[in-house]
């Protein structure tokens, strides 16, 4: 196995060892330990993406500034737990912004109308959470309702893609449903709702990005041609 190609599968490892310990941090209590690991997932993320693709495209690009934003939002939140749905909201709203116009060419090539009539369902659980949250959001309503609008747009294109991305995309707003619902709906939350909240946040994050990676045609450790074949007539 190229050298190359080990550096992601390690990565990979990395990104789902320091998932699984973020979430046994949440189960035992250890804030050391969860502020710590969440400020790895988008530098993993970031490092899985750069030894995948052979190239800065512009889907690269984006996704690249995508994560970074999402860095922003997990690192500082942890710094500033004062400010953590402030924060958190500003920088993830970029960060699906960035994925949106990521997606955008891929959901346009693979126009899958099953997928499609899936994903329409998602703006109207946006819709139904909104109104649902409005009451509570006091200052951030103009936040709160971009963000909804956002990430239905971004769920929406993700599964458009393919199955990787259609998949992340509704983990990703599941995860932002139930944290929203943390924030504006305390009485309406669930068990344990930040371990599910990091859980499907997470696992759709990853899933997000490896569907965003498959859909990009070459890898960096994919051989490359020296040459051209030519066919060659010989009349007599």
């Amino acid at each position: 196995m190229p050298p190359i190609r080990t550096a992601h599968a390690t990565l990979w490892v990395a990104y789902a060892l320091t998932a699984l310990i973020h979430l046994g941090s949440l189960l035992a209590g250890s804030e050391v330990l969860q502020r710590s690991t969440q400020t790895l997932f988008g530098p993993l993320l970031i490092g899985v993406l750069l030894t995948a693709v052979p190239r800065m495209s512009r889907t690269v690009v984006l996704i690249l500034i995508g994560l970074g934003c999402a860095t922003f939002g997990d690192t500082l939140s942890q710094l500033n737990p004062g400010a953590v749905q402030q924060i958190s909201a500003a920088f993830f709203l970029l960060a699906l912004i960035f994925y949106a116009a990521a997606l955008l060419p891929l959901w346009n090539r693979n126009r899958d109308p099953m997928r499609i009539a899936l994903a329409i369902p998602y703006g109207g659980v946006v819709i139904g959470l909104f109104v649902a949250f409005a009451d509570n959001a006091g200052g951030m309503l103009p936040l709160v309702a971009a963000y909804a609008v956002t990430l239905a747009t971004m769920a929406f294109l993700a599964a458009g893609g393919n199955g990787l991305t259609w998949t992340g995309g509704t983990l990703f707003l599941l995860s932002s449903s139930l944290l929203a619902m943390d924030w504006f709906l305390p009485g309406a939350a669930i068990a344990s709702s930040q371990l599910w909240v990091m859980l499907t946040y997470t696992l759709g994050h990853g899933l997000l990005i490896a569907g965003m990676i498959q859909a990009i045609p070459t890898r960096r450790w994919a051989p490359r041609r020296t040459g051209s074949a030519s066919l060659v007539i010989v009349e007599s």
